[in-house]
């Protein structure tokens, strides 16, 4: 059954609006010089700026929702990348270190499909906590542009986004600790999603890891905050990192 947007709002208190938001940005960065990168993306060549941006659901309620998530989630992991909502172009999220000429200052941007959102949202009783923890996963990106090192250590252990991406997938299940840990059995919904997103194209260059590993993945970040919940992020960083690169196969 079909959960009105202040039901979905009551229950969850996450993610669930679709609005644009410029998290309140740092003093004005150095240019990276980086390329924009698209992690996310089955196609990492479409133009981000010819995509049609949203900024509001209208309703109310659920972009309050959003708003107050994307602050949560950027006060936990210490960044602040522009959000945007997009109508147009393939269902997915995204994340590149491309800074938008609206949002100067703000470390990246994160993209998310409306339709896509919008499925997530409705796909579960829990659908809210997929948003969250999809929006987690691009902030786990983010945090990985911020460190090249890192970033160069997981995309050179297989040459393919595989191990950013099960890295990413770590820290979203790290990040959901924060929000299921007295009640794990909630964390089911995102974990099936997560598990449906994976692929066996073992050596294209977008090849996210298998259902399997992604789902392991996650799982183990879930289990990492539950044993550690007085660590912070960059531990779980270096957790999420060590635990990617020595559990799961290069192919």
């Amino acid at each position: 059954m079909r959960q009105s947007p202040a039901q979905i709002t009551r229950h969850l208190g996450v993610a669930l609006g679709l609005a644009l938001l410029s998290l309140t940005p740092r003093a004005a960065s150095a240019d990276t010089g980086q390329s924009p990168i698209v992690l996310c993306g089955s196609d990492a060549g479409f133009d981000l700026h010819s995509l049609t941006l949203e900024q509001s659901t209208g309703t109310p309620a659920l972009d309050r929702a959003l708003i107050q998530e994307l602050h949560a989630q950027s006060a936990f992991f210490g960044v602040r990348p522009a959000f945007y909502l997009y109508s147009d172009g393939i269902q997915n999220a995204m994340a590149t270190p491309e800074i938008f000429p609206k949002t100067p200052g703000t470390d990246g941007t994160v993209l998310y499909q409306m339709d896509l959102l919008s499925e997530h949202l409705t796909s579960a009783h829990w659908g809210g906590s997929i948003v969250a923890g999809v929006i987690a996963h691009e902030f786990a990106h983010i945090m990985q542009f911020s460190d090249p090192a890192r970033y160069s250590r997981l995309l050179d252990h297989h040459g393919t986004v595989k191990f950013l991406e099960l890295h990413a997938d770590f820290m979203a299940g790290y990040y959901m600790g924060t929000k299921f840990a007295d009640k794990p059995q909630d964390l089911e919904t995102l974990a099936r999603k997560i598990f449906e997103l994976g692929d066996n194209n073992f050596t294209s260059i977008g090849h996210h890891g298998t259902p399997e590993e992604r789902h392991v993945a996650l799982r183990a970040g879930f289990r990492y905050y539950l044993q550690h919940p007085q660590n912070d992020v960059t531990a779980a960083l270096a957790e999420g990192e060590a635990f990617v690169t020595s559990v799961f196969a290069a192919y």
